[in-house]
């Protein structure tokens, strides 16, 4: 039996978790947590801590899902990754632990800790239900431009590779379940010389396997749901309107600054004074300096060399 809350829906209503996932607690992390309950409706919420670099929820937060990358690994999941961390290049092995851990749901959504949903987790997963579907996708449409489809070539030919910005993906258990038996055999296989991104394995497995994909921006507004620009969390608008908008990244000011810093992508707005990131930057008097400008527009220089060789 789990250790953790069992949800306490009739047996007639389909049982949803909503998971929370995190590798890191503090004040911010802990506000976007408390906005996600707050717009639950009642589903169960829980969170889901990458503990392996010395992250902990205090003991006041409840339905508290603790791991570590040990602990992934040792559920036959292979240590592979291409690029970041074993995490960043496969968020979707978490969501694996949870299925251990609370296996008895016929829902699972699964949020990023920078994601924020207005009009709130219950309301999306009520429409979700009621639409019948077996998993939700920001689904890419352009693969072509996209950059991973060609390092995927040789495990997902590009007829069938696929994409998907997974800051917020729901599955039924079915469909989880399925996940976790693709990456396990693959895991085991051995002969796989590009290790797959969450971004590319899960849509494309799951087209693969039969299943059905509704895109995100079925159920409501994704017009600020991509990695980049950030929304700062001062600039949320939290006013029920009877909208569903999924916004993500949602930063504080600390993450936020890094964000404009590290992901701007032309090294010219590094310089001009009229460009997003130096008004931006403005709002923040003291928090950058002219060093730090100079050094990320170093560093972004040379990944934008990378990228036009062909490298990541």
């Amino acid at each position: 039996m789990s250790p953790h809350a069992a949800h306490t829906s009739t047996s007639a209503e389909p049982r949803c978790a909503v998971i929370m996932k995190t590798y890191s607690w503090d004040a911010f992390v802990e506000r976007q947590y408390s906005r996600l309950c707050d717009g639950a409706d009642g589903l169960d919420v829980y969170l889901s801590v990458d503990e392996t670099n010395g992250a902990r929820a205090p003991a006041s937060v409840r339905n508290v899902l603790r791991t570590n990358q040990s602990e992934i690994l040792a559920l036959g999941l292979a240590d592979r990754y291409e690029k970041g961390s074993l995490l960043w290049w496969n968020p979707d092995y978490t969501h694996y632990h949870v299925l251990r851990e609370i296996p008895d749901y016929d829902y699972y959504m699964f949020v990023e800790y920078d994601v924020y949903i207005h009009g709130g987790a219950g309301w999306f997963m009520d429409e979700v239900i009621s639409s019948g579907a077996e998993n939700v996708l920001h689904l890419r449409s352009d693969m072509d431009a996209w950059m991973w489809t060609r390092f995927h070539k040789n495990v997902y030919p590009k007829e069938i590779c696929r994409g998907s910005l997974n800051c917020i993906t729901v599955h039924t258990r079915r469909a989880l379940e399925f996940l976790f038996r693709r990456r396990q055999n693959m895991s085991s296989a051995g002969d796989i010389s590009f290790w797959p991104l969450s971004e590319t394995f899960i849509p494309t497995e799951l087209e693969r396997g039969g299943f059905t994909c509704i895109p995100l921006s079925s159920f409501g507004d994704v017009s600020h749901y991509e990695w980049f620009p950030p929304t700062l969390e001062n600039d949320l608008d939290t006013t029920p309107d009877g909208h569903l908008r999924f916004i993500h990244p949602v930063l504080d000011q600390n993450r936020y600054v890094k964000s404009l810093l590290t992901n701007t992508h032309l090294v010219k707005d590094f310089i001009s004074p009229d460009s997003h990131l130096r008004r931006e930057l403005k709002r923040f008097p003291q928090s950058v300096t002219r060093s730090d400008l100079i050094h990320a527009a170093f560093n972004r220089s040379i990944e934008r060399v990378k990228l036009q060789l062909g490298g990541f």
